[in-house]
């Protein structure tokens, strides 16, 4: 019923489509430890992963695979419910992080067991979108806030990124229970 060749060159078809699915599928990253997920556009790669030495912290960075747009994910583990307030007034004061100047106001929404705010951050030089999500279980054993970061230098940054950013942000979820 089926030729040698013919198993062969169906064989070989599988592999190659495979292939490319995987290639141009899109790429979960789920810490099970700081409780969260989200999905990276398939080309997107990792370049650092950083945790504290006392486990309470952790930071990644991405980068586009066009290499304009990076993305910084701060993760941080307590004991208790943070104020967003105050986890997003630290952050933006923090030096090191060096984040441009706000525009416009914060957008924010509240999915029950996790809120969220964003806000658009611009100087000359950089574009950045950050979102700030915390979770609110006052039960839990821990509670956790987000910053996921998305900075694009500003020659760079057009509809096709925001888009983009909207894209990859709207699929962040804490998943502390």
């Amino acid at each position: 019923m089926f030729t040698k060749t013919g198993v062969v060159l169906a064989f070989i078809l599988f592999l190659f489509s495979a292939n490319l699915f995987s290639q141009s599928s899109d790429k979960v990253v789920d810490d099970i430890t700081f409780k969260f997920t989200f999905k990276m556009p398939a080309g997107w790669e990792m370049k650092d992963m950083k945790e504290t030495t006392d486990k309470d912290a952790i930071s990644y960075s991405f980068e586009s695979p066009d290499k304009k747009m990076t993305i910084m994910l701060l993760a941080f583990k307590l004991n208790s419910v943070k104020n967003i307030d105050d986890f997003i007034y630290n952050l933006e004061k923090d030096i090191s992080l060096n984040i441009p100047t706000k525009s416009g106001d914060y957008s924010e929404q509240d999915f029950g067991k996790y809120d969220m705010k964003n806000a658009h951050y611009k100087d000359n030089k950089f574009d950045e979108s950050i979102y700030y999500f915390r979770t609110k279980l006052p039960d839990a054993p821990n509670n956790y806030v987000y910053m996921l970061r998305f900075i694009t230098e500003t020659k760079d940054f057009n509809s096709e990124r925001e888009t983009a950013i909207k894209n990859i942000s709207a699929t962040f979820t804490p998943t502390a229970e």
